[in-house]
């Protein structure tokens, strides 16, 4: 499912597990998201963008073919608030990893919101990468209220 949003349309693909992935993209790919669960996310990423503050901690991700210490950083980051920010050091220390497992995890991670990577800076407050796409993040965090 291609969801228009104010910073690009986003992919949606979804599984019977859960949501695969939330990017964005110039161009669809795989097979077209429908369903309940497509339905919940593309209504979630609507209020999200509306300013709404939607909780995505209920939305289902699967996390197939990902490490067990890939998982934990994803879900030690779906739960950095709104609005909020968490350092790569902070995050690594709570789940007995280094800052750059963090960072390397959050680079490649497929789910767009749902796993706010972009919460996530350095502990100096500068942004770090974000899979070449620093001004997304910017635009994310200033949206947010978080800088």
């Amino acid at each position: 499912m291609l969801l228009p949003t104010p910073i690009g349309p986003l992919w949606l693909e979804v599984s019977a597990k859960g949501v695969r992935r939330l990017e964005p993209v110039l161009f669809p790919r795989g097979q077209e998201a429908e369903g309940p669960l497509a339905e919940r996310v593309a209504e979630g990423v609507a209020r999200y963008f509306r300013g709404e503050r939607p909780d995505f901690l209920s939305i289902p991700l699967d996390y197939s073919g990902l490490s067990p210490w890939r998982v934990a950083v994803y879900e030690a980051t779906r739960r950095v608030p709104y609005g909020k920010t968490a350092s790569y050091g902070s995050l690594g220390r709570a789940l007995g990893l280094p800052p750059r497992a963090v960072g390397m995890a959050l680079r490649t991670c497929p789910f767009l919101l749902l796993v706010p990577a972009h919460r996530v800076i350095h502990a100096d407050g500068r942004l770090g990468g974000f899979a070449g796409q620093e001004g997304l993040k910017l635009w994310l965090l200033r949206f947010e209220g978080a800088l």
